[in-house]
């Protein structure tokens, strides 16, 4: 029964997140906003997703702009900031992130990139 609390209040608190004004969204300078959030996610991949804690994160990017990534459980504590795990190539980013023995259930992961930014749910087993 907690389980399912668990993934139920997942779920809730990722609607939330996701209904906040702006989030997500970038301008695009003449008034009008364009979501960021669909290219991110079409290029971000996480893998294994579900996993143990180990999971590998690529996303294709080439800009300037500074890129943030951090992991925050089902409360919104930040369980790890793996930012400076981030290895940038021609055009992706990657990053082979270890969770150091998370409990199982959901978190997020929040990629920022300049003042936007996506959040990606990732399963621990």
């Amino acid at each position: 029964m907690k389980k399912h609390l668990v993934y139920f209040m997942g779920a809730l608190l990722f609607g939330m997140l996701m209904t906040l004004p702006g989030y997500g969204q970038a301008e695009s300078g003449l008034g009008n906003e364009v979501p960021v959030a669909a290219k991110l996610s079409e290029s971000i991949k996480i893998f294994p997703n579900p996993s143990d804690g180990i999971f590998h994160l690529e996303l294709q990017y080439s800009g300037e702009e500074k890129i943030t990534a951090k992991v925050y459980d089902i409360t919104g504590k930040m369980i790890k900031d793996i930012s400076d795990q981030l290895l940038a190539g021609d055009s992706k980013v990657t990053a082979d992130v270890d969770l150091e023995a998370p409990g199982t259930g959901i978190y997020f992961l929040r990629i920022g990139i300049g003042k936007s930014s996506f959040t990606n749910k990732i399963i621990i087993r």
